[in-house]
């Protein structure tokens, strides 16, 4: 006997997709982390838009989840667009805004991690 318990993604499925794109997204992160080149830090500020559009293309239905989805997509719009204005200010010799996007990426961590954090535990219990 078959049972169908409808066509949407059960919660470990959504927890799975969200988790591959912040894994994915990590890696590349850490591999460009104490990176000197302008290039390649602007290709990984590059890739936090691109996971951030990829997790917003996710179609979950689990509200909690969606919430998560929603908050980890502007963390790495955030990195994005705090990194971006970096190199702007660097390249510019404009060392005050350099600092001040330097500290938005710090905050910009503490969210991460708590939104990390969250969907992790969050995922643990599902089933």
């Amino acid at each position: 006997m078959f049972v169908l318990f409808g066509c949407s993604d059960s919660r470990i499925a959504q927890c799975q997709k969200i988790v591959q794109i912040s894994q994915n997204m990590s890696q590349l992160a850490q591999s460009s982390r104490h990176s000197q080149d302008p290039q390649k830090i602007e290709e990984t500020a590059g890739q936090f838009a691109d996971s951030a559009k990829q997790l917003d293309a996710l179609s979950l239905s689990d509200s909690t989840l969606a919430s998560y989805e929603k908050e980890l997509s502007s963390v790495y719009q955030s990195y994005s667009e705090s990194t971006v204005l970096m190199l702007k200010a660097l390249k510019g010799k404009d060392i005050k805004t350099a600092r001040l996007a330097k500290l938005e990426v710090i905050k910009t961590s503490n969210r991460e991690r708590t939104v990390g954090q969250q969907i992790s535990q969050y995922c643990q219990v599902s089933g």
